[in-house]
């Protein structure tokens, strides 16, 4: 028993030194492998990254038109706008006035009751038949002194009010028939037949169609050029639909500027009115000074304004500093000396300047 629990015991202790001989060429074998990864780490060179160029689309300048100018709104308006408004009341027996319809001055286009200013003028010239026999026999009674020169003078007079009357009566019976004051167009016809008709309210309203224009306002801020380019500017009028257009004939601008809203009125004519009526909404662009330009799209700008060319390798985004010049709502000019350089118009928010550029194509 006693050699077996030798044997066992030396056993044992001969397993734990191998053991811990395995452990220790173990930890070994993993320290040199960390220090060769060290020193291969340690000598490699650091690869620095670079970013790919970025993609970019370009255009050249070229000549255009520019117009200088602004785009404002109105509405049309006829210079000739008249109310017809009846001079006597009554109810309407006839109306003939519709909107769209075409009048002749004098052209009837209502009847208000007659009746009772024909009786009115019927009174009155009874009056006046009353009157001048009443005179006859005073002027003969004068004549051998029956009647006072005094009393015929009184008749005399009274004569002459009631013929005054019966005018006065022949006219209002001839306001009865309401008539268009002018040539034009029919564009409001609010009442109807059988409806009251009042002095106060005007029975329809007729317009020359022919005589169009339209008042358009200025911010203040374009006084001074609008001043100084009166004899110059030119108006080009146009339906919101965009199927009606004009050119228009400056007529008058404002020499003051309205403090409450800040602009000034320039009112143009409509040269070729066709289509157009009052009251309709117009967009009119006034152009004070065009002349042709070395130019580039708008769109070359970034949202910050910048502008970015190519630079002359072909490889780096370039800032170019641009004058201001003439600008439209499409263009603006540039100085000769860019001429056939390429300017970036797609791909330029983002960019810096010397960053890295591939052109992938032109506009």
């Amino acid at each position: 028993m006693d050699s077996a629990r030798i044997v066992s015991g030396v056993n044992m202790e001969r397993n734990r030194r191998n053991s811990l001989v395995r452990y220790i060429v173990l930890i070994a074998l993993f320290a040199a492998v960390m220090a060769l990864l060290y020193l291969l780490f340690s000598s490699a060179e650091p690869e620095e990254y670079s970013a790919p160029p970025a993609p970019v689309e370009v255009v050249s300048p070229e000549m255009h038109t520019i117009e200088e100018g602004i785009s404002v709104t109105g509405y049309v308006e006829s210079e000739t706008m008249v109310p017809v408004v009846p001079f006597v009341s009554g109810n309407i027996e006839e109306y003939s006035a519709a909107a769209g319809m075409d009048v002749r001055k004098d052209d009837v286009i209502a009847v208000i009751d007659k009746r009772p200013y024909e009786l009115q003028k019927s009174a009155a010239e009874a009056g006046v038949r009353g009157l001048e026999a009443a005179y006859s026999r005073a002027e003969e009674l004068c004549r051998i002194g029956g009647v006072s020169r005094a009393e015929l003078d009184t008749l005399s007079a009274q004569l002459d009010a009631a013929r005054s009357q019966l005018e006065l009566a022949d006219l209002q019976l001839s306001y009865t028939d309401v008539k268009s004051p002018v040539d034009g167009t029919v564009i409001e016809a609010p009442l109807s037949a059988g409806a009251p008709a009042a002095e106060d309210t005007p029975l329809a309203v007729i317009a020359d169609l022919d005589d169009l224009s339209v008042t358009l306002p200025i911010s203040e801020k374009y006084f001074t050029t609008v001043s100084r380019y009166s004899d110059a500017i030119s108006v080009r009028i146009t339906s919101a639909d965009g199927s009606l257009s004009s050119e228009g004939r400056v007529v008058s601008i404002s020499p003051y500027i309205d403090p409450r809203s800040k602009t000034f009125d320039l009112k143009a004519a409509l040269i070729s009115p066709d289509g157009f009526v009052p009251g309709m909404f117009v967009r009119a662009d006034i152009v004070w000074k065009s002349g042709e330009y070395l130019s580039l799209p708008l769109s070359v700008r970034k949202t910050d304004g910048s502008v970015y060319a190519v630079s002359e390798d072909g490889e780096r985004a370039e800032y170019i500093e641009i004058e201001s010049g003439a600008e439209d709502g499409n263009y603006f000019s540039v100085d000769p000396s860019l001429e056939g350089r390429s300017f970036i118009i797609r791909g330029q928010d983002g960019l810096l300047p010397g960053e890295r550029v591939a052109v992938k194509g032109s506009v």
